[in-house]
């Protein structure tokens, strides 16, 4: 989005699109039961509207944000918290080196970076207190691994939050608790014996194989190491012979399906342990669809205008 679209976000617009939120828990936030969980569609609505949201403040403010789309989760960013244990995925990706460097690369020509870069350093610091508040203060949540964590209640993105979800400080302990339940989840994992038990016949395999690695973290560790300071090409090549073996000898002992499992009964509980915070996150965000819905519509509406 260019400067001029952006700014073009007058104080009425961010007037009228913070009226939208409420100072409070709403009736459905109270109510007990499952929520419904938004859609993929739904959930980048709301990212999208809140993109907009900040956008206007920022301009406000003096600054330009761009709307931007959020990173898709696509198959170069599957996660492999036990090992890797996808043979095809690791001859394509390795360990997911040049994916990161690519990943990289799409965080440089992100627009809102370029923009922060190409600023003075006061001018920056000003831009930031702006975006993020002056600091991380106002808000405080506890994480299910017991860290705690703390962000501004002031600046454009808190705004947005609030224009959004209306009880910022509940929005965000449940949406904090929400996103690091999977640490827990994993550490149960590591911490079962039939994992540590699959892990002695991966182990097994990978020595027989020449890698003499006790655990995937080890064999990750190793990649690491192997890869540091070599170009690319040679490291792209190590690093995916030594992840093949690894998803090789995961699926050829349990270690792959006795992750599965675990992962799954885990997961299973850790949810069922945090089933009031998981309600009541998606409360929030069913509660927030049709203020996000008018936001979009309205931008959607003004940009329709400006290439007119």
């Amino acid at each position: 989005m260019n400067r001029a679209r952006t700014t073009a976000m007058t104080a009425a617009a961010v007037t009228a699109a913070l009226a939208l939120g409420g100072c409070g828990s709403t009736a459905s936030q109270r109510e007990s039961g499952p929520a419904r969980e938004p859609s993929a569609a739904q959930s980048r609505l709301l990212e999208r509207a809140e993109q907009i949201l900040i956008g206007a403040c920022m301009a406000e403010r003096g600054f330009v944000y761009a709307v931007t789309e959020p990173a898709r989760e696509g198959e170069a960013q599957r996660s492999f918290p036990y090992g890797v244990d996808d043979v095809a995925w690791a001859r394509a990706h390795g360990y997911g080196g040049r994916d990161e460097r690519a990943a990289a690369e799409a965080r440089r020509a992100d627009p809102n970076q370029r923009y922060f870069a190409g600023l003075s350093a006061p001018r920056r610091a000003a831009a930031r207190t702006a975006l993020m508040g002056a600091s991380p203060v106002g808000l405080t949540a506890t994480t299910p691994t017991g860290m705690t964590l703390t962000a501004g209640s002031e600046g454009c993105m808190a705004d947005a939050q609030r224009a959004l979800y209306g009880d910022l400080p509940g929005w965000f302990r449940v949406k904090v608790v929400t996103m690091n339940l999977r640490p827990v989840r994993e550490a149960r994992v590591r911490g079962d014996a039939r994992w540590t038990e699959a892990v002695g016949q991966w182990s097994a395999c990978m020595r027989a194989a020449g890698r003499p690695y006790a655990t995937p973290a080890d064999s990750r560790r190793a990649a690491v190491e192997a890869t540091a300071d070599v170009p690319p090409e040679k490291a792209d090549a190590t690093e995916t012979a030594l992840a093949v073996t690894e998803a090789t000898c995961a699926t050829g002992t349990s270690l792959a399906r006795v992750s599965r499992t675990l992962d799954h009964a885990h997961g299973e509980e850790v949810r069922a342990e945090h089933q009031d915070e998981i309600d009541l996150r998606r409360r929030f965000q069913n509660d927030a669809l049709p203020k996000a819905e008018r936001v979009v519509a309205r931008h959607t509406h003004r940009e329709g205008d400006s290439h007119a």
